[in-house]
């Protein structure tokens, strides 16, 4: 149950950044808004595939945006009022597929296990703290494309990690776990890891958001 709001969280803070940063962008023509279709309010276009921040890739001709205020979980489920606790601090970080490429649901099966993710019930992979049969989560990873989630009929142009602080390990413990799963999985799916802005990862941005892992840690530690 707690899973299941984290990810209504997550996938709420994922949209409300997308509004932000991708809400300035020319919307690509052909696009559709999600009440504005040909009959009845919320009609989507079978077995397309729409990003969870709208207008990301301008190819995709997206039928239809989640709002701000409900997202849907699933298919066909009604949209959900986003109203968990909030986090202290979000940690994300994309896998962007290359080129034309899409990424399919064996690719991303085959990579996740390697890389020492675990399928949920929910169809979302998870990464959990190696302690016995400890189940405390650390951080989860999630399709790129809307609603979120992976089936074996996913072909998607991306992934996303997202890491909610404080954890069940400090922060700088998690970042040391979660950064090495995302370029394993960048690797193995012949991908580009990239920060919360779409920014290719270097060096300098590697070491700037482990320092803000050590101050979180610092501050957590004079509370």
């Amino acid at each position: 149950m707690n899973e299941l709001r984290l990810v209504l969280l997550l996938i709420g803070v994922l949209i409300i950044g997308g509004i932000y940063y991708f809400g300035t962008r020319k919307k690509p023509e052909g696009a559709v808004a999600a009440d504005s279709p040909e009959g009845a309010p919320g009609h989507q276009e079978p077995n397309k595939k729409d990003p969870v921040l709208g207008g990301l890739f301008e190819h995709e001709e997206p039928s239809g945006e989640m709002s701000a205020a409900s997202t849907s979980a699933g298919s066909g489920q009604a949209g959900v009022s986003i109203y968990p606790p909030q986090p202290e601090k979000i940690v994300t970080l994309y896998i962007h597929a290359r080129g034309d490429k899409l990424l399919s649901w064996h690719a991303i099966k085959d990579a996740a296990e390697k890389a020492g993710l675990e399928y949920g019930k929910d169809n979302l992979y998870y990464r959990y703290r190696d302690n016995g049969t400890s189940k405390d989560m650390m951080f989860l990873v999630a399709n790129m494309l809307k609603p979120g989630i992976f089936t074996p009929d996913t072909q998607t142009r991306g992934l996303v990690l997202i890491m909610t602080l404080p954890g069940p390990v400090s922060a700088l413990d998690s970042w040391d776990t979660l950064l090495p799963v995302g370029q394993r999985l960048a690797e193995l799916l012949g991908g580009t890891l990239t920060d919360e802005h779409h920014n290719p990862m270097s060096r300098q941005q590697i070491a700037f958001l482990r320092e803000q892992m050590r101050e979180f840690d610092r501050q957590h530690a004079m509370d």
